[in-house]
């Protein structure tokens, strides 16, 4: 695999786009079981989608309707593998229970989706949320260019569009990743505060991506 620039990032998103609607299989049904109803907080994939090559993984899920933003059906949660970071030992809070099986994983964004599969907005999450090793937003930004899933396991034009979401977004989510780590500076730095949930938002319009 290889670095994409933003010109790359944005003819995938593009080009991987299309090639759903022309398959006439959207990104939801490429999501979610056929047939069936989601289930509330599960994980779709129940144990992720994982890239053996970069370590970028996701899962998608759904919070009661009451929990869910305007216009969301549900989101991704978009993540970068520990040992992937610039320096892995130079993280700021460590998981609860670091030997549990998704003990790897750094957050960098979650990404709301509408029932008609467009991106609505990237937002990032306090520490106890995905359960993290939490690293500053500088070392996430220089690990983000390894972020790709084109090589993971399941849908091949969702692992496309997820990695030229990251790529085109960039700019958003060194923004939002800036506005993390003020919120978690101000509440000395407590991974642990279930009060503090999502940290920072933004809209996102996925003809400006492009």
């Amino acid at each position: 695999m290889t670095l994409l620039t933003p010109a790359q990032a944005a003819g995938m998103l593009t080009a991987s786009t299309i090639a759903m609607h022309q398959a006439g299989v959207p990104l939801m049904r490429r999501i979610l079981p056929s047939g069936e109803d989601i289930a509330q907080w599960a994980h779709y994939p129940p144990d992720d989608c994982i890239s053996p090559q970069s370590g970028a993984r996701y899962f998608y899920h759904c919070h009661p309707p009451e929990e869910r933003g305007d216009g969301e059906h549900g989101h991704f949660h978009l993540f970068l593998g520990k040992s992937t970071m610039p320096a892995p030992g130079a993280f700021i809070l460590r998981p609860a229970d670091d030997a549990s099986a998704r003990a790897d994983v750094v957050h960098v964004a979650g990404l709301s989706i509408t029932p008609q599969g467009l991106p609505v907005a990237l937002f990032t999450v306090n520490r106890w949320v995905t359960d993290e090793w939490l690293f500053a937003a500088a070392d996430i930004l220089d690990a983000l260019v390894g972020f790709d899933l084109r090589d993971a396991p399941g849908d091949a034009l969702v692992n496309v569009w997820l990695t030229a979401i990251v790529h085109t977004a960039r700019p958003i989510l060194s923004g939002l990743l800036a506005e993390r780590d003020a919120a978690l500076r101000h509440a000395a730095w407590d991974g642990e505060n279930r009060a503090l949930e999502i940290l920072s938002h933004q809209a996102i319009d996925i003809d400006q991506l492009v």
